[in-house]
C-alpha cells in the first residue's frame, strides 16, 4: 500500500501570520522593545499550544478515486485536489490542518471525493481531529455516511508446506514476545506433503507493527523457529533440521511439484 504525505495549512492562519510579518516595524525604544518582546512570547505560546489535525484517509471504495478535496464548510474554494494523480483503491494519503488552538474546537471542514465513474460524495461535519477515514463506494454508503472513521482491514496469508520429510506434530504462529503460542495448527498431525493455511487480521496500522513466530517440532522432537515474520501474504515451507543447517528453518516458497 503506498502512504503519500500531504500538509495543508489553513489560509486564515496563513494571512494573520503574514499580516503580523507585514506590520512589524523596528524601533529603538524600550517601551516598543519590550511590547515586541511580550507579543513575540505570546504568538510563541500561542504557536506552541497549536496541535495540528491529522487525517489518514484510505481509499475502500473499490474504484480508483480522481478527485479529493478538504476544505472549510461554507467555502466556495475547495483548494487542492488531493487525488489528481489518481488514488487507487487500497492507497492512502495523510491530510493535516494547523489552526491556531483558539480556532479549533469551531473548525469544521467538508471531505469531498469522486470515483473515476464520476460518483460524487461529501461529508461535510468533519472536525478539527486526529482520525483515520475510510472512503466508502456509493453501495455501500447506502443509507449511511459516505465515511467511516476507521482503517480498513487487511489480511495476512500463510500458506504453510510441510517439506520435512517427517510428520509435524506442532505448529505454532505467534507474536513476537507472546508468552501465549495460541493454536496448534498442525492438528492431529501433519503428515510430510501437507499443507495449511494461517490467516491474520489487522488493521492498516497495526498490520506494519506485526512481527510473528512460526515455530514447528517434527515427530522426532526436533524444534525450529523463524523469528521474523511479517504481516504479508507468501507461501512458507517448512525444512528438516538438516536443510536448514546453518540457514533458516523455513523457505518463503511452496514445494517444486
Amino acid at each position: 500500500m503506498k502512504l503519500n504525505t500531504v500538509a495543508m495549512t489553513a489560509a486564515a492562519l496563513a494571512l494573520a501570520i503574514g499580516m503580523t510579518a507585514c506590520g512589524g516595524k523596528s524601533t529603538s525604544t524600550a517601551a516598543s522593545s519590550a511590547a515586541s518582546s511580550e507579543a513575540a512570547s505570546s504568538e510563541a505560546a500561542s504557536s506552541e499550544a497549536a496541535t495540528p489535525a491529522e487525517y489518514t484517509v484510505y481509499n475502500t471504495t473499490g474504484a480508483k478515486v480522481t478527485e479529493l478535496y478538504l476544505y472549510e464548510a461554507g467555502s466556495s474554494d475547495k483548494g487542492e485536489n488531493y487525488a489528481a494523480d489518481g488514488m487507487a483503491d487500497g492507497d492512502c494519503i495523510v491530510l493535516t490542518r494547523e489552526e491556531s488552538a483558539d480556532k479549533q474546537k469551531d473548525m469544521t471542514y467538508v471531505l469531498e471525493f469522486t470515483t473515476e465513474d464520476g460518483a460524487t460524495q461529501t461529508f461535510e461535519t468533519l472536525h478539527y481531529e486526529v482520525a483515520p477515514i475510510s472512503l466508502k463506494s456509493v453501495d455501500a454508503a447506502a443509507g449511511a455516511t459516505a465515511i467511516s472513521f476507521s482503517e480498513p482491514e487487511q489480511t495476512a496469508e500463510y500458506t504453510l508446506y510441510n517439506t520435512t520429510g517427517a510428520k509435524v506434530t506442532d505448529l505454532y504462529i505467534y507474536e513476537v514476545g507472546s508468552s501465549d503460542k495460541g493454536e496448534n495448527y498442525a492438528g492431529e498431525g501433519m503428515a510430510d506433503g501437507d499443507s495449511v493455511v494461517v490467516t491474520f487480521t489487522a488493521t492498516a496500522s497495526e498490520a506494519k507493527a506485526k512481527v510473528y513466530v512460526v515455530e514447528f517440532t517434527t515427530e522426532d522432537g526436533a524444534t525450529q523457529t523463524f523469528e521474523t515474520l511479517h504481516f504479508e501474504v507468501a507461501p512458507i515451507s517448512l525444512k528438516s533440521v538438516d536443510a536448514a543447517a546453518g540457514a533458516t528453518a523455513i523457505a518463503f516458497s511452496a514445494p517444486q511439484k
